[in-house]
């Protein structure tokens, strides 16, 4: 009797196995993250930006995302809105935006997280920098930032 059940366990486990192995193979292959991707977004953002393009800059951030204020974090529209007023008002031309050190480093399959140094200079000015933190996340549309903290 005890080896009736062992086999039984021992067939329920090879079952579950194979049923498993076969529900592994049928999931859709996802690309692994590239990092020089990533940052080849963020640099094509700054190219926008650079040619005045506010809708290009934003382009990369989802719906949904989340940009740190020094109020709390506001959304994507709020977050155009305050570029907008602030960068690219009337008649103003934003200062030339780069950016340098980007790392990128997996969150999981789907998330990334991306730190850097944003560079605004030009225009006869001191350089205004600081450091930024994004949060990545894989869209049927591609990755896109899900929350930016840049101080």
């Amino acid at each position: 009797m005890a080896h009736s059940r062992a086999r039984g366990l021992a067939f329920v486990a090879i079952l579950i196995a194979a049923v498993g192995a076969g529900l592994a193979a049928q999931a859709p292959d996802r690309p692994p993250l590239d990092p020089a991707a990533l940052v080849a977004q963020l640099q094509a953002s700054a190219t926008s930006w650079n040619n005045g393009d506010l809708d290009g800059f934003i382009a990369p951030y989802a719906a949904e995302s989340r940009y740190m204020t020094s109020e709390g974090p506001i959304g994507r529209d709020a977050m155009k809105a305050r570029y907008a007023g602030k960068y690219f008002g009337a008649g103003k031309k934003p200062r030339p935006l780069r950016f340098e050190q980007a790392e990128v480093r997996a969150l999981g399959d789907d998330h990334a997280l991306m730190t850097g140094r944003y560079i605004l200079g030009g225009d006869g000015q001191p350089d205004q920098s600081g450091w930024f933190t994004l949060v990545w996340v894989r869209t049927p549309a591609g990755w896109r930032i899900l929350h930016d903290h840049s101080s």
